[in-house]
């Protein structure tokens, strides 16, 4: 039985360049279309009486095969991302004058009220929350008995601990949690309004009114 002609394999494997049709001759398609018109020349040429191999042309044929199949997968996720970019820029688009909840703990006391939030990973005995002026001074403080697992939110009425009604601005806020009487981790979530929206790699960002950007995938709640 006789074998395919190495020397046609190497033509296969081998070549570099850009074929008389244009297509990269290192490409999936280029190397089948060689594949198949060095193997019919060579079949048309075989002696009758002692043919070629059939498991060299088969295992060729796999490896083809497999090449082609791995390329379209990769134009397949190529345009899935391309899609997905599209969708998520939209949006992003969408949320521009929008306040949306993000990890921040910026408070923008406005009308003489501000809401916040807190992301808890379990359930606590007891949830804590100072809010503190810009120069960083604990303006009041106020606890949340019990909160559960998931987004606690809550209302400052823009009172300092003496009841005096604080102007409007820019606060802070921090939270710490306990649980039998042991610290468990606790997030601060502010509301913030998106000004703008940039791209930068495969994610939105979002312009906040604090200053500060944050990628789409890190907002927690757009408000309604």
């Amino acid at each position: 039985m006789a074998t395919i002609d190495q020397s046609l394999l190497n033509k296969i494997n081998g070549a570099t360049g850009t074929s008389a049709s244009g297509k990269d001759v290192n490409s999936a398609d280029a190397i089948q279309d060689r594949f198949l018109k060095l193997f019919t020349t060579q079949l048309r040429a075989q002696d009758p009486l002692n043919p070629m191999d059939n498991s060299q042309m088969t295992a060729q044929m796999s490896q083809i095969s497999t090449v082609t199949g791995l390329e379209k997968l990769n134009q397949s996720m190529a345009s899935l991302t391309q899609a997905q970019m599209a969708a998520q820029s939209l949006t992003a688009a969408g949320l521009i004058g929008r306040s949306v909840l993000v990890a921040d703990n910026g408070l923008t006391l406005k009308g003489g009220e501000v809401r916040g939030a807190v992301g808890l990973t379990q359930s606590a005995d007891q949830l804590r929350i100072e809010v503190k002026d810009s120069k960083g001074s604990v303006v009041d403080s106020f606890d949340i008995a019990q909160p559960g697992s998931g987004l606690t939110y809550f209302n400052w009425d823009g009172k300092n601990a003496a009841g005096e009604t604080l102007p409007d601005g820019e606060y802070s806020f921090s939270v710490s949690a306990t649980k039998a009487g042991k610290a468990i981790e606790a997030t601060a979530l502010s509301y913030q309004q998106v000004r703008s929206v940039g791209i930068d790699g495969l994610t939105p960002n979002l312009a906040l009114s604090n200053g500060r950007r944050v990628t789409l995938d890190t907002v927690v709640e757009v408000a309604a």
